[in-house]
């Protein structure tokens, strides 16, 4: 039918076939299912291609690696490691780095792929968001969780709390929490950066939990994204446990 709107599909390809470019960027993230669809449909062009954006297409003239160059169903498009690198060195902080938890969780990017990345293109524009979180998947990822609930507390002004406090049971260590209220038998942990990816820990962590509540203790856990993104809702849930003053 004359006139008719063009699925999104056919979009896709009018705007590949018209630029002889390839899908990248937010097109790629929502094909990948890491976002949702972008306005225009963003194509990678080679420089040598003198290729406008308009109101529907948004051109990108960036080095791909033929390696990093695949097809989706059909489509010509980067592969889903570089198209998140992209992605998330365009996007705002918080979005990038939910979307980078996301993905070491997934298994869609690894540290080093960052790492790479960022060493291998040094002028690259999304760099500086990239080194920010490589910044919280490095080996003091969990001690720099821990430094912001301790400055959460500090802030709020909330007292009587412990960091790095050993539990025992008798002689034996049952538990280090991260944050405790000894006098109260509360203890904070905090879920780091990415925290899932690690199956082992994260069942050594329940195991432990369980032990701290059969001795009594009531556990609170929070994300680093809460520490982030929610902070008002952690020192609340936090004073709801305390003595009121």
């Amino acid at each position: 039918m004359r006139g008719a709107p063009a699925t999104y599909t056919a979009q896709l390809w009018i705007a590949v076939l018209s630029t002889g470019g390839m899908l990248g960027f937010a097109s790629a993230a929502h094909l990948w299912e890491m976002d949702e669809q972008p306005p225009r449909v963003h194509v990678i062009v080679g420089f040598d291609r003198r290729v406008k954006s308009t109101a529907a297409v948004r051109r990108h003239h960036v080095e791909v690696p033929v390696a990093e160059r695949t097809r989706l169903h059909g489509l010509p498009i980067t592969t889903r490691c570089w198209t998140l690198l992209d992605h998330l060195g365009r996007q705002p902080k918080a979005a990038a780095f939910r979307l980078a938890d996301r993905a070491l969780q997934q298994g869609w990017i690894t540290h080093h792929d960052i790492a790479r990345r960022v060493s291998a293109y040094p002028g690259r524009q999304g760099n500086v968001r990239l080194r920010s979180i490589l910044d919280l998947v490095d080996d003091q990822a969990e001690a720099k969780s821990e430094r912001l609930l301790h400055a959460l507390l500090r802030r709020s002004q909330i007292r009587g709390w412990r960091a790095n406090y050993l539990i025992r049971r008798g002689d034996v260590v049952i538990a280090r929490a991260d944050v405790a209220f000894p006098a109260l038998r509360l203890a904070i942990e905090i879920d780091g950066f990415a925290y899932h990816s690690d199956v082992d820990r994260f069942q050594r962590d329940r195991t432990r939990q369980n032990a701290l509540v059969n001795l009594g203790w009531t556990v609170l856990r929070f994300t680093w994204h809460d520490l982030v993104d929610r902070p008002d809702y952690v020192i609340a849930t936090i004073r709801a446990h305390l003595p009121r003053s």
